[in-house]
């Protein structure tokens, strides 16, 4: 009996070792660190010098000279974020994948309806 439990143990403690995952750690080049507040900056320029947001930019009433002398007055945790930010944009948008995820919602639901019997009937 102790040995069927002992082996049970040891088989069950094997399978979670096994799916850890190994973590590796690294240095992070200085350069990387030095320079991410002149790549913030120059990111964020080439975004306020697309054409659309340029001009939604003019529709609310600030000139190319306001918005460069907001821009250096920022820190550098604040363009940083702001950079952040500017990588999370979708340009075109994700509407796909939401209609996708509902049709397949839906389909389960029916399906999962179906399955128990039950019928649904709309007078």
């Amino acid at each position: 009996m102790i040995k069927k439990i002992l082996a049970i143990y040891l088989s069950f403690a094997i399978l979670v070792i096994g799916m850890v995952q190994p973590l590796e750690a690294g240095l992070v080049p200085s350069e990387i660190t030095l320079n991410t507040s002149t790549k913030d900056l120059e990111k964020i320029q080439k975004f306020l010098e697309l054409k659309i947001v340029s001009q939604r930019l003019k529709d609310f009433g600030y000139s190319e000279k306001e918005i460069m002398d907001r821009l250096s007055t920022l820190d550098e945790q604040t363009l940083h974020k702001i950079a952040l930010k500017i990588d999370e944009i979708k340009v075109a948008g994700d509407a796909g994948l939401a209609v996708i995820l509902a049709l397949l919602i839906i389909a389960l639901v029916v399906l999962i309806i179906n399955l128990t019997g039950h019928r649904v009937v709309v007078k």
